[in-house]
C-alpha cells in the first residue's frame, strides 16, 4: 500500500505541476473570466475530510480495544460522501468551463482526483465492514483498519492541498497576468 501511494503520490504531483504550468503558459492567459471559488465549500469539503481521517484513526483505536468501531466506520462514510458531494458542487461550478480553457481543466482534474480518491475511501470502508461481520478482523488483525486509515489520511492531505491549489488558482493567474 505505501509503494501504491508513493506512486500515487507522484501522479498527484505531475498534477499539481501540471497546473502550475497551464495557469502561467496556457494560450490566452490570463482566461476572460477568472474563477471564484466559493470558500465555504472549500472548507467544507477540507473539514469533512479531516472528519474522516479521524474518524479512521477512531475506528481502529476501537477495534484495537476490543470494541466495535462501526460507528466510527459509519462516521468516516458519512464525511466521505459529504467531501464527495461538496467537491462535485465545485466541480460543477468550475469557471471558466474545462472545456474553454486550461485553468477550468485543471481546477477540475484536482477535484475529480480528490472525489475518487474519497469514493475509493468508501470501498475501502465497505470492505472493513464486510471483513469484521464475516469475523477476519480483531484486535490481533487491524491491517485492513490500519490501511484504511492510511489511505483516508493520504486522502485527507492531498485533498487539503488540491482545494488550497483550486483556491489559489485565481490569484496565481491575477498575479502572472499582470507580467508582459
Amino acid at each position: 500500500m505505501i509503494f501504491a501511494l508513493i506512486a500515487d503520490g507522484v501522479l498527484f504531483a505531475s498534477l499539481v505541476f501540471g497546473a502550475f504550468y497551464l495557469a502561467l503558459s496556457a494560450p490566452s492567459r490570463p482566461p476572460a473570466v477568472t474563477p471564484e471559488p466559493k470558500l465555504s465549500l472549500a472548507v467544507a469539503s477540507i473539514a469533512a475530510l479531516v472528519v474522516a481521517a479521524a474518524a479512521g484513526r477512531g475506528s481502529l483505536r476501537a477495534l484495537a480495544a476490543g470494541r466495535a468501531p462501526h460507528v466510527w466506520i459509519a462516521l468516516a462514510a458519512v464525511a466521505l460522501l459529504a467531501a464527495i458531494v461538496t467537491v462535485a458542487v465545485m466541480v460543477g461550478n468550475v469557471v471558466p468551463h474545462p472545456h474553454e480553457h486550461a485553468l477550468g481543466a485543471t481546477s477540475a482534474a484536482l477535484l475529480g482526483y480528490l472525489a475518487l480518491h474519497a469514493g475509493i475511501g468508501l470501498l475501502f470502508l465497505l470492505s472493513n465492514v464486510t471483513r469484521i461481520s464475516a469475523g477476519f478482523l480483531s484486535p490481533r488483525r487491524l491491517i485492513d483498519l490500519r490501511l484504511t486509515r492510511l489511505w483516508i489520511e493520504y486522502t485527507t492531505v492531498t485533498g487539503a492541498l488540491a482545494i488550497g491549489l483550486v483556491s489559489a488558482l485565481p490569484a496565481l493567474v491575477g498575479v502572472s497576468g499582470m507580467r508582459p
